[in-house]
Order: C-alpha cells, then structure tokens, then sequence
C-alpha cells in the first residue's frame, strides 16, 4: 500500500504510522511502539490477568471490529488489511487493541471487487475467496477476524483459550 496512504489513516483501533524514509535503495516505515500482541506465548500458554475477564474481551474484540469497519468504510478508498490474525493485533501499555500490520492490505473503489491473483493472508485465517481464485472484497477480513475470535488457526488465542 502506498506510504501515502498510510499516513492518512488515522483510528484509535489501528497503529499509527509515525514517518518513513525512502531514500535510494533504502526503505523504512515507523510506526508508534505497542508492547504486546494478541499472540499468546505458546511456550507458557499464559493470558495477561488483564485479558482474562469477558467484560475485557467483549470491549478488544468491539475496538478491533472498529477499526476494520475504519479500514473498509471510512478511508477515501476503501482498504482491505488481507492480514487479520493475532500477531497483528497489538497492545499498547494500556492494554488498549490496535489493529497493524498494512503490508499486505489492498486498496479498492467503493463498491468492487478486487482480482487479485495470489494468496494474501496467513493459513488458518484465509477466507475461502483465496483459495477458490474469485475476486476478493471486504468480507474477506471480517472472515479472518471470525477466526481469529473463534480461537481457529495453529496459533492460541485469548478469546475461547482451549484450558477454560
């Protein structure tokens, strides 16, 4: 996606790109420093106290489905993160949900389809429309973040953890 782009966007629900450099041959985007990911540690399957009341639950998974509903109906173009999973839900010290990670996110009109002819998203959180080769759209991240609240993909997850 195009640094301009990303510099536009701006949700309490996404991280923040702060500046970037292209200089030459060198390319370096920085973005605000978040803590933690919603990524649990697989060696200590440990969930922060912070995170383990449903109350708290409840408000990360609505902050998080707010900033992709940024993403696909609030920017100029509409942007398409084609990346939901764990890793890329951050958490600033505060414990506050930010969605990141922009690498592989697709801008499109309003109102399309977007062809696009490679895989996009990690195993485990990819939407059936990449598999089958059809024209992607929006619907395809609120299918990635549906998995990544139903615990599914080979990573742990807070929200259903297999222990409770």
């Amino acid at each position: 996606m195009e640094d301009a782009t990303l510099g536009k966007i701006h949700h309490i629900s996404l991280v923040r790109m702060l500046g970037y450099c292209a200089e030459g041959s060198h390319r370096l985007l920085v973005y605000e420093y978040m803590a933690n990911s919603l990524q649990v540690d697989e060696a200590s399957s440990q969930i922060p106290q912070t995170l383990c009341k449903w109350k708290t639950r409840l408000a990360i998974a609505l902050s998080i489905s707010r900033g992709i509903t940024y993403l696909h109906q609030q920017c100029q173009e509409c942007i398409i993160h084609c990346d939901v999973k764990p890793q890329n839900i951050l958490f600033d010290d505060n414990f506050h949900p930010k969605v990141s990670d922009f690498g592989l996110a697709k801008l499109m009109k309003r109102e399309s389809s977007a062809n696009v002819t490679t895989a996009r998203d990690t195993r485990g959180y990819m939407a059936p429309e990449w598999i089958s080769m059809v024209a992607i759209a929006p619907k395809v991240d609120v299918y990635s973040f549906g998995m990544v609240l139903l615990g599914s993909g080979r990573d742990k997850f807070m929200f259903f953890p297999s222990h409770e």
